[in-house]
């Protein structure tokens, strides 16, 4: 194989990519749903966007995570213990489970968050979302899903507090605007906090990943997925050995 299209195949399977990423869909949950206790405005229609990019992370072999309210029946977040938000999202209640739509898979990351007494509106909220991105070699990550004006505002600004770059993907969100006008304060917060707020479908594919991943065995990407970091680590000096051993190679041939 030549050496270009091997050192293509690696950054498509995740080892090398030289700014790798992480998709953040934030509590797209049946309670933040037309029908749901807490129902954000057209919530569902952040399902088909995440979906495309769901399926595109996976296909490249990069993180997905799904981050989740997942509160106990009594909280001081709920009202009638003197929170602000009617119950929702319970734990192991139909209410908490993600939109039935929402692709789902094995290789795809759970936070739960909101466990106790506290809000916990982003995900990186008494979570290990950060150190499990930093142990991925996470260095940017994409973020959507529920609400613009609330969960999905805090853990982009966390995001950027614990030293990620953002996309901040504004089709695959939609607000509570408890206010009129949340929602795009929300964004222009996210904005002025340094995360790049962009549509997913203008987002530009990477060259070098379009150009080999059709010829690539996706069982060998899944795979990829289950392995530990040292694992990884492992497989890719053994593929950079190979690199190297092809390019020796190449400079042995003979020029005609």
């Amino acid at each position: 194989m030549h050496t270009a299209a091997y050192c293509g195949i690696i950054d498509t399977w995740g080892f090398a990519m030289s700014k790798k990423r992480a998709l953040i869909v934030v509590d797209v949950q049946n309670d933040f749903c037309p029908g749901g206790s807490l129902a954000v405005p057209a919530g569902d229609e952040v399902v088909a966007p995440l979906n495309k990019l769901i399926e595109g992370f996976l296909q490249n072999g990069e993180p997905v995570f799904k981050t989740r309210d997942w509160h106990p029946e009594k909280t001081n977040h709920f009202a009638a213990y003197g929170g602000t938000w009617p119950v929702h999202c319970v734990q192991n209640t139909k209410g908490a489970e993600f939109h039935p739509a929402l692709l789902d898979s094995k290789h795809i990351r759970i936070t739960s968050k909101g466990l106790g007494d506290e809000d916990s509106y982003s995900g990186f909220d008494r979570t290990d979302l950060a150190l499990q991105l930093r142990r991925l070699g996470v260095e940017e990550v994409w973020i959507g899903g529920l609400a613009t004006d609330y969960c999905v505002k805090n853990t982009v600004l966390d995001a950027l507090k614990e030293g990620f770059r953002v996309k901040a993907l504004k089709d695959t969100m939609r607000a509570v605007d408890v206010n009129p006008g949340d929602g795009e304060r929300a964004i222009e917060e996210m904005r002025a906090a340094g995360a790049e707020i962009v549509d997913s479908g203008a987002l530009e594919p990477d060259p070098v990943t379009e150009a080999y991943k059709r010829d690539v065995d996706r069982s060998l990407i899944l795979e990829n997925l289950k392995l530990t970091v040292d694992e990884r680590f492992k497989r890719l000096m053994n593929l950079q050995r190979f690199a190297e051993e092809l390019r020796k190679a190449g400079k042995q041939m003979p020029r005609r």
